[in-house]
This record gives structure tokens, C-alpha cells and sequence, in this order.
């Protein structure tokens, strides 16, 4: 009895632990701006750099323009995950617009709104 407790509390916790989580001593990372280097060298723009469980977590776009979310090893500057995001890629994130970039075709138009014509904005006035 005690031995299946104990192992089911392994595999649980074992489970628990992500593979893509990065286990470096902060004495042993390397600095904010050789990420910042490493991703130019590979075309990478960056838009944001993070910490997210323990690796330099990057979001920004790649040398073709996708957008792109990458968990690097602070030691060692590795890949440890690439996602393409937004449907641009091989990782789409699930997120979607409100206003798909490029419409089914057969898809009709939005009606037209009177308010939102010209470049003026429209005036609103409180009684």
C-alpha cells in the first residue's frame, strides 16, 4: 500500500515538472543582452524578453516576419521551445482576431457606418 502511494506520488510529480522549464543557477546565466545578440544573429527582432519558469522567454518576430515565441537555456543560450504564433507558424496559439486578416472568399462585407466615414471623429454630446 505505502509503496503504490509513494510511486504514484512520483509519477505525479514527475508530471508535474515540464520538460521545457530550465533548471540554471542564476550564478551561471548569461546576461539579458547576449539573448538580445544571440537573436539578432538569427534574424530575430525582439519585442519583449522575459523570465518565464527559469528560461529568457522571447516574443517577437523571425527573420521572415512571423511572430514567434521562444524559451532559450539562460547558461547555455539553446532553443529550448519555438513557437510561430497567430496562425503564421507551426505553434498557432489559439488566439484569433476579431477581424480575420484575409476573408473567405463568398464572405459578405461588413455593413457601412455612417460614423465612422471621414476624418473627423465623430462628436458626442451629454445632457
Amino acid at each position: 500500500m505505502i509503496a503504490a502511494i509513494l510511486s504514484s506520488a512520483l509519477v505525479s510529480s514527475a508530471v508535474l515538472a515540464r520538460e521545457d522549464d530550465c533548471k540554471v543557477p542564476m550564478a551561471q546565466w548569461q546576461p539579458r543582452e547576449a539573448v538580445e545578440q544571440m537573436a539578432k544573429a538569427q534574424g530575430w527582432t525582439v519585442r519583449r524578453l522575459k523570465v518565464d519558469d527559469g528560461c529568457y522567454q522571447i516574443r517577437g518576430t523571425d527573420a521572415e516576419g512571423r511572430e514567434i515565441a521562444v524559451k532559450v537555456d539562460p547558461g547555455s543560450l539553446a532553443i529550448v521551445r519555438m513557437k510561430h504564433r497567430n496562425g503564421r507558424g507551426d505553434g498557432d496559439d489559439g488566439r484569433r482576431s476579431a477581424v480575420p486578416e484575409h476573408p473567405l472568399p463568398g464572405t459578405p462585407a461588413p455593413p457601412a457606418n455612417e460614423l465612422l466615414k471621414g476624418t473627423t471623429p465623430p462628436k458626442a454630446e451629454i445632457q
